[in-house]
Parts: C-alpha cells; sequence; structure tokens
C-alpha cells in the first residue's frame, strides 16, 4: 500500500464490515498486477515475433494498447482501487477478444475471460463474478454467431472446425460457463468464509484494543488516585506537627495545586463576626493579589464558598457557566470547573477550601473524597494551632503574672530587709600591679524577673567563655538559691503568723467577761504588732437601745 489511492481504499474500506477483506483485495490486485505486466512483457514480445500476427498491424496495436495498459496501471500506484482492477478485467477481456479474432473457439479466449470471471469475483464480490460470468459466456455465444453469419471476419484456420458453424461454439460455451460458476460460486464461499474469520479477527481485535484501552484508562486512573491519596497524608503529615497557621495554608495550597494538576487552590476563613468568609491564602499571583485586597465573601451568599461553609457541604460545579452560585472572579478567568469544601471542627465551618480547573467535569466523587479528608486534616491543623496559640498565650500570661509576684515579693523584702547586698574583696588580688580594672555584670534571673545582679570586678578587658560560664552558672544557682531562702522566710512568717492568731485566739477564749476579752484581745495585738496604742469599740444598733 504505497499509493496515496491505495491508502485512501484502504480508510474507506476499513470503516465497512470487511475492512481486513479489502485490504487483501488490495494486496491481491497489486500482486497480479505485478505477475501479469511480467507475463504480459513475455508475451507482448513473442505475439509480436509471431509469423501470424507481425503481418497484422491491428493485431499489433491492440496487443501494443493491452499490454501498455496494464504495464501503466502496474506502475501508477495513484489510480483509484477500482480504476485499477476494472482496467486489468478489460486488459484480460481484450486479450481474450484479440484471441477470439485469431483462431476463433479454439483460441485461449475461455482461459482468459476465465480469468476475468475468476478475478472479478476476487475484486468484487462473488455477484460481480457471476456477471461477469454470464456477460462473459453471452459474448462468447454472440461472437460464434457473427462469425458463423459471416459478419464478423472468419479466420483462416487449418484444422477441422470451421468458425462458420456455430455448434462449436455452443457445445464448448456450456461447459466453461458451467466451470466458470462453480469456480466463483467456490470462490464466493472461500471468500466469504475468509471475509467471517477476518471480521471475528477484527472484531477481537478491538475487543483487545478496547479492553487494552480500559486496562490503560484504568492504570492511568489507580495511579491517579494513589497520587491523590499519597497527596493527601503527604498533606496530613507536613501540617500535623505545624504551628503557624499561614506554613499550614501555604503547605496546603501548593500541595494540592501542584500534585492535583489544578488551576488554583485557596483557603477562606470564617471571621469573628461569622458573616464573611474572608481569604487567607491562594496560589499563584492571583491568589497573592486577592489577599491582598481583603477578598472576602458572604457566608450564605452568592458563591459556592458561601453556600458550602452555610450548609457545611461540598459543593461540585462541573460547568461554572451553568452553575448559579458560582462567583465569578475576574481573576480567575480560566476557572471551568470548582469544587468548595468545608473546613469542619466539631460540626462547625471554620472556613472553606476552594479548587478550580481549567477543565471542564474536572472532578468527580473520589476527588470529593479525597480533598474533602485534606479539608479536615486543615481544619484540625488549624484547631491545633489555635490551641497552642491560645495556650501560649495563656503561658504568657502566667509568666507576666509571675514576673509580677516576683518583683513584688523581692520589694516586700528589699523594703523589709533594708539592706540586701554583699562585697568581697579578694586579699590576693590586685598583686600584679596593674593600674586598671574592669567590670563585668552578671544578673540575677529567676524565671524571666531580674532580682539583682553580680558585679565583678577584674584585670583582664573581658572574662574568658569558661569564667563567664562559671559566673553565670553560680549566678543562676544564687537566684534559686536567694528564691527558696526568701520563700523559706516566707513559709515561718506565715507559721509564726497563724502560732500567733492561735495564741491570741486561745487567749481571748479563756475568758467569759466582755471587759476582759476586750482587754485581752487589744493587748495580745498590740504586742504582736508592735503598737504603742490601740482601741475597741462596740456599737450597739439604734433598735436594741429603743427597745
Amino acid at each position: 500500500m504505497s499509493s496515496i489511492a491505495d491508502r485512501l481504499f484502504y480508510r474507506r474500506a476499513t470503516n465497512g464490515m470487511g475492512g481486513d477483506l479489502q485490504y487483501w483485495r488490495l494486496r491481491i490486485l497489486n500482486a497480479v498486477l505485478i505477475a501479469g505486466s511480467l507475463f504480459g512483457s513475455a508475451a507482448y514480445i513473442y505475439n509480436l515475433t509471431a509469423t501470424n500476427v507481425g503481418s497484422d498491424i491491428i493485431s499489433i496495436i491492440t496487443y501494443s494498447i493491452v499490454y501498455l495498459w496494464t504495464l501503466s496501471i502496474t506502475i501508477f500506484h495513484r489510480l483509484p482501487y477500482w480504476m485499477r482492477a476494472g482496467t486489468f478485467l478489460l486488459a484480460l477481456y481484450a486479450a481474450g477478444l484479440i484471441s477470439a479474432i485469431q483462431y476463433a473457439s479454439i483460441g485461449d479466449i475461455r482461459v482468459w475471460w476465465a480469468g476475468a470471471t475468476i478475478l472479478s469475483a476476487i475484486f468484487f464480490g462473488t455477484r460481480t463474478g457471476i456477471v461477469v460470468a454470464v456477460l462473459s459466456t453471452a459474448n462468447y455465444l454472440a461472437l460464434g454467431w457473427l462469425m458463423s453469419m459471416e459478419i464478423m471476419a472468419v479466420p483462416n484456420l487449418m484444422s477441422y472446425l470451421d468458425p462458420t458453424q456455430l455448434f462449436p461454439w455452443v457445445s464448448t460455451s456450456i461447459p466453461y460457463f458451467i466451470l466458470n460458476l462453480l469456480v466463483v460460486l467456490s470462490f464466493g464461499v472461500l471468500i466469504n468464509s475468509l471475509q467471517l474469520s477476518l471480521q471475528k479477527a477484527t472484531q477481537l481485535t478491538s475487543e483487545l484494543e478496547e479492553e487494552r484501552v480500559q486496562l490503560q484508562q484504568g492504570t492511568t486512573e489507580l495511579r491517579r488516585r494513589e497520587i491523590q491519596i499519597s497527596t493527601a497524608s503527604e498533606i496530613s503529615r507536613a501540617i500535623s506537627a505545624e504551628l503557624d497557621p499561614e506554613n499550614i495554608f501555604s503547605q496546603v495550597i501548593n500541595l494540592v495545586k501542584d500534585r492535583f494538576g489544578l488551576y488554583y487552590v485557596g483557603v477562606f476563613m470564617v471571621d469573628d463576626s461569622q458573616q464573611f468568609a474572608v481569604l487567607r491564602a491562594g496560589s499563584g499571583n492571583a491568589g497573592k493579589i486577592m489577599v491582598a485586597e481583603g477578598h472576602k465573601l458572604a457566608v450564605g451568599g452568592n458563591s459556592m464558598i458561601g453556600w458550602c461553609i452555610s450548609n457545611r457541604q461540598a459543593r461540585i460545579a462541573l460547568d461554572v457557566g451553568e452553575d448559579a452560585v458560582h462567583f465569578q472572579n475576574p481573576h480567575l478567568p480560566s476557572t471551568r470547573s470548582e469544587l468548595a469544601l468545608p473546613m469542619l471542627r466539631e460540626g462547625i465551618a471554620i472556613g472553606a477550601l476552594t479548587v478550580q480547573s481549567v477543565r471542564q467535569e474536572a472532578f468527580d466523587q473520589q476527588d470529593i473524597t479525597v480533598l474533602q479528608g485534606i479539608a479536615d486534616s486543615l481544619a484540625s491543623a488549624i484547631n491545633n494551632a489555635t490551641l497552642y496559640r491560645q495556650l501560649q498565650e495563656s503561658v504568657d500570661e502566667i509568666r507576666s503574672l509571675n514576673r509580677q509576684y516576683l518583683a513584688k515579693s523581692w520589694e516586700d523584702v528589699a523594703l523589709r530587709e533594708k539592706e540586701l547586698h554583699f562585697t568581697f574583696e579578694n586579699p590576693y588580688a590586685g598583686t600584679s600591679g596593674a593600674q586598671q580594672t574592669y567590670s563585668t555584670e552578671i544578673p540575677l534571673v529567676l524565671r524571666g524577673q531580674n532580682i539583682g545582679s553580680i558585679s565583678v570586678e577584674h584585670e583582664q578587658s573581658a572574662l574568658t567563655s569558661e569564667e563567664r560560664n562559671l559566673v553565670d552558672g553560680i549566678a543562676t544557682q544564687a537566684a534559686l538559691a536567694l528564691e527558696n531562702a526568701r520563700l523559706m522566710q516566707q513559709t515561718e512568717r506565715g507559721a509564726q503568723f497563724d502560732r500567733s492568731v492561735a495564741e491570741i485566739t486561745r487567749k481571748v477564749w479563756a475568758s467569759t467577761d466582755v471587759d476582759t476579752i476586750l482587754r485581752t484581745a487589744l493587748r495580745e495585738i498590740g504586742n504582736t504588732l508592735g503598737a504603742f496604742d490601740g482601741l475597741i469599740e462596740l456599737y450597739v444598733p439604734e433598735d436594741a437601745t429603743e427597745s
């Protein structure tokens, strides 16, 4: 099939039931044409040199035309199939006609026309073969009648045959027709069987190809699902240990967009008023622009994000042009499919994840399941980050209160103790004759609160790292020891206070006289507090004096 015409014929043929059969017909035609050209060349040379032909200019021209005709349709492959096959059959008919003119019924006319009949059945089908068999038999009888009536030139034959007699033509046409008919029918049965086999093979090949395509599609879909599940797992692992919401948003949108091959991914969070979903992160330049502009959508409003948050359900738009609640975003003009998934925490929608594609019908139920899992993981990660931030705020508040407590406690110690410092001079230091000394101050820090300092004077311009580490360690231990001492004193003062209260209570309860009780209570309180003077007054209700 080297010619364009042959390829076009084969394409047209393969669209029908017998596509493969037509292919083999084309192959047989090419083989027959090549063999016919070779045989025709030999026959042409022989006939030109034959004595009974060489003097007949008409036969020479006829043989030349037939030969060149056969050779041309063999060489020129651009001719359509029907033209090449038909002209070759006409060439066979012409060869038989020439043989009849030269040799009447004893020539090769039946051989040529039998070949034309058989090849007609092969090239164009059984019906065509039967038609050619009938026509060739009729033509054979017509030639006999024309010669018997001497309407047509009668060849000069040196044999027992008299071409002017019709009987030889009739007697030879009957077996010729029967034989041709049997051969054509046999070829028809063979061709039909071959066609049926080829059809079954073609059908089987088509079924196998469909199964291969389905298997390939299934493999591709399986690989796609594997990537989706792997991505979902990777996202869950990545954000589970992340406590910064901005980093969580960035990882989710980038991984989902790249792994799922999406046009855009964005994360919305519901604001404190519960009225708007505010875009917190978006992929690409469009996402950065919308975040900078403070892009937000009303909860329950005319948008897929607002709808899915309000209804706490995923919403899918396979064709955004037909979805009534799709928000036409000028920053995302290429969106054709959108999927909005709610981020739920304890049944409450705290935000939504939007994924968009440039293809129509880009999402299915499996995509919703996988992406909803990612949205749930995102909601859990945001919840953990929120709880961590609240915990940090509580810890910071506790630390602040603790620092205030320590500052007040040591302020009280300073007021109470008056002198809270100690100076030490090393008698062995300063003997090297150095004229200049340097001072290093190390703070005494207790749970983030500075309660004092250690000042060290030395001859070197700076302490070495080992010396500084030593002083820092001593300062840390000193701060802890001072705090322990303060706590011990505070505990002892508390215990002394409790003992004093108990002793005063015992003495007060030892008497039943009001005057004695008052004097005892005032005296003990004065002694305990070191007071110079004291007064106890009793107030009698006015209604009591009136009664």
